[in-house]
Formats: C-alpha cells, structure tokens, sequence
C-alpha cells in the first residue's frame, strides 16, 4: 500500500510515495513538462552518473496523476539541522553548482532548500527531481530568498558570529529572516560587501515592500539568466569561502584519553565478534565521537549511522566519509531531533528515521545518567524500543570519568541504579545478555545484548 511521503506534500506538481522499497514521485501536467525537459538534456545524465542527482525512470502513472517516475529508497534522511558546517556548506555549493548547469541547459530550479538534498556515501545528492522546470526569458531565481535563508544565513551565522546555526533551523524549518540576519551580524562583517549584499539590503527591501509582488516586478524590469548566473557564481564564491574551525576542546581531543586508547582494541573485538553474531544491515553508533567503531561496522557491511552532539570531531568524521557508508547526524541524545513541521509529520524523529538493526553504546550511557540525569532504568528502557541488539559500555560509578561528570553532585542529587548489580538488574528485565566482558580498569563492562 503506497503511503504519501509527509515531507513532499508542498509543491502540488510532485509529490513522494512510498511502497516498501519502492519510491515513486507522482507528477502533474507541469511535473511531467519538467521532468521531461530535464530528462533529454546530457546536463542530467552527467549528474546522474556523478552521483550528483538522483536515478530517475519514467513509468506509466496512476490514475490521477499526468506522470510517474520510480527513484532509489536512500537509506537514511537526515535534516539540515542535523549536519555538520562542513556538510551544510557541500550542499550549498551542490545547490549552486547544479542551478549553474541547469540554467546553460535551458532550465531553473524553482527551490532551494537542504531539504531537497541527501548524503549518500558521504557525498551530497539531489533528491527532487519536481524542481527542475524550463527557464521562463525574464524570471528571476526563485529560490533565492530561500536559498539565503536555509543556505547562506545559517553558514554565515556559524562562519561569522560563531553560533551554531543547527538549533535554530530545528526551531524555524524556514530559516533566518534578512531581519534576523542582519541584527545578529555585529562589527566589521555587518559591513563587508556581501552582508550589505545579500543580507542588509534584503531586508531592506522586504521591509520597504511587504508582500508586494516581487517577482512580477522583477520580470518586468527585464530581468534574465544572465543574471541569475551572475548571482550564482558571487554567491558560489562566497559559500566556498566561509569557515569554521572551532579548538580543540570539550571531546575534539576524546582519543588522547587514557581510558580511550587503553579499551579501544578490547572494544573493537568485541564489536568485531558482535557484529559477526548479529550480522545487521544498519547500525546506529551512539556518542560516536571520532566514528572508530562506525567505521568497523561500515567495513563489516553495515550502513554506520554515527550520531554525536559535538560538532567540530562530528565535521571532521563527515570530511573522512566520502566513498564509504557511514552516515553522520548531529543530535544531543538527551533531546534528540523530534518529529516537527505540519501536524507533527512533516518531518520526521532522527530515531525513526534511524531504524537501527544494532544499538551500539561505547562510552555514552554513563554521560546520560550522570551528566543529563536520566534515570538508569529510562536509558535502558528507551534502548530497549527500538527492538534490536544492543552492545553497550557500562560505567562504574568508581570510574575516573564519573567522578569528573558528578563532581559538583552530591550522593542524594543521584539516580538509584547506577551500581553494577543494580545495573544488572535492570538490564535483565528488558535484554537477555549474550556476551560480556570486563575491561583491563574493571570499572567498565562490555554487554552484548538481545531483546526479551
């Protein structure tokens, strides 16, 4: 049974279904004249075989619907308040670059938004085959207000006032307004040329205009492709000249710790005879950190989804994963991202999206007990819903590293069920214990788990 994809119910000339493995985009009169217009030009097929944008084939259509086109189901969706700076600016430049191509074909893309792209293989892909349509002679780029919103704004926010642009596209799916933008950027870049460019004088104009219609008077005024290319290649050098690099701090330097290099090896074993028990298509690497064992479950066969909250050691496991299949998504697992958008569906929760066939939980449950203060028994109890095996890492409350996460916490301020045979206890109520080991400090112990 097909079922609408939440996500693609915007734009009335495509829209997304799925049936199993198969996804099938759904087009109207006008899909149908874009996708055919894209599908003759050797622009297409290029970035198809480079993996730039996504397999397309035309099928017979439902009933209702003008056309139909079958698309691969990627593995994994992530959001863009979910990637790193490094994988934000990728598909920036990818959304530029494929706007550049399409429009000396003859074409425009009507969107831009992040959501239209994916990562696949640790590289950007374009998903949305519904945005290309026949360049109009006088129409300006659409998408340019939304390009500067959910692209541009958001990296400058990282590059140039060194906030995290991830928490507020998780609050507003839209992105910064030019208002917004403007009132954040502070010193000299409030008056470098493209903040005056592209922010500043943005602003300006939806203040002075309202909700005058811009793009009518924009093609009245002869505008053209010309243009709209100028546009794209200042913006495309602007995008690639932004950066962050944030120190060393926090857990950059996580494997230069003693109790790190001194388990790794006993950990990767016993991942390695995991692994080889539960033979899973998709593991989800919790507190991935610098992605060593991600990248032993990738090379086991296994799509490796590493999730961490700290950006700056998650960037750098992105810019390593090209041409392999591990994933990244940026979350704090004390508040992972919810489902969100229109009726709670638009988008979906990280976790569901995640559909992990193996949990894996080195050297992250003792940090949601002790420094997020879950209660032990809701950890457990919450790894327990997904359902699948779980190898995880536990912490003695004696360990050196718990004593640093509570040391401003009093006895009292703690949860029961920390101790090792409380632990135990609570493990043996929802998981049955296939394999253990203890690790050479004896403060920390390896299960392998299976659900009851």
């Amino acid at each position: 049974m097909s079922t609408p994809v939440p996500g693609s119910f915007r734009d009335p000339a495509s829209r997304v279904v799925l049936d199993g493995d198969k996804v099938t985009r759904l087009l109207d009169k006008r899909g149908v004249e874009g996708w055919r217009a894209l599908s003759r030009t050797e622009f297409f097929r290029k970035a198809v075989a480079d993996g730039r944008l996504i397999e397309s084939v035309e099928v017979d259509p439902p009933d209702g619907s003008a056309g139909a086109l079958i698309h691969p189901r990627l593995d994994l969706i992530t959001y863009p308040y979910e990637w790193t700076f490094s994988m934000l600016r990728d598909a920036a430049l990818l959304q530029l670059d494929l706007l550049e191509e399409a429009l000396s074909a003859g074409l425009t893309i009507k969107d831009a938004t992040p959501y239209n792209i994916q990562f696949v293989d640790g590289r950007p892909r374009f998903i949305d085959i519904g945005s290309f349509e026949t360049y109009r002679k006088g129409e300006p780029w659409i998408g340019y207000r939304q390009f500067t919103r959910q692209f541009l704004f958001p990296l400058m926010l990282r590059a140039w006032v060194g906030v995290p642009f991830q928490p507020w596209l998780r609050g507003d799916l839209e992105g910064l307004t030019p208002a917004q933008m403007s009132k954040l950027l502070a010193g000299r870049k409030r008056f470098n040329t493209s903040a005056l460019l592209h922010v500043r004088a943005q602003a300006r104009m939806e203040s002075r205009m309202g909700d005058r219609a811009v793009r009518k008077d924009l093609s009245e005024a002869g505008f053209n492709a010309d243009l709209i290319l100028a546009n794209v290649r200042k913006l495309r050098n602007l995008v690639g000249s932004l950066s962050w690099e944030e120190g060393e701090q926090g857990w950059s330097t996580y494997g230069e710790c003693s109790h790190v290099a001194r388990d790794r090896t006993a950990k990767s074993e016993f991942l390695e005879t995991a692994l080889k028990r539960f033979a899973p298509r998709r593991v989800v690497d919790l507190g991935a950190n610098d992605g060593h064992f991600s990248r032993i479950a990738a090379a086991n066969g296994a799509l490796a989804i590493a999730i961490d909250s700290y950006e700056p050691v998650l960037d750098e496991v992105y810019r390593t994963s090209a041409g392999t299949s591990l994933a990244v998504a940026l979350t704090d697992l004390a508040n992972p991202s919810p489902s969100q958008g229109w009726a709670s569906q638009e988008r979906a929760s990280l976790m569901e999206r995640a559909r992990p066939d193996l949990i894996l939980a080195f050297g992250v449950i003792h940090h949601l007990i002790y420094g997020a203060s879950i209660p032990p028994g809701e950890v457990v109890r919450w790894l327990s819903t997904f359902g699948c095996p779980v190898v995880l890492e536990f912490v003695s409350p004696s360990d050196e590293m718990v004593s640093k996460l509570v040391g401003n916490k009093l006895p009292h301020e703690l949860h029961p069920g920390g101790e090792e045979s409380e632990f135990r206890a609570i493990l043996d109520k929802l998981f049955v214990t296939s394999d253990e080991h203890v690790l050479s400090s004896a403060t920390r112990v390896l299960f392998a788990l299976e659900p009851r």
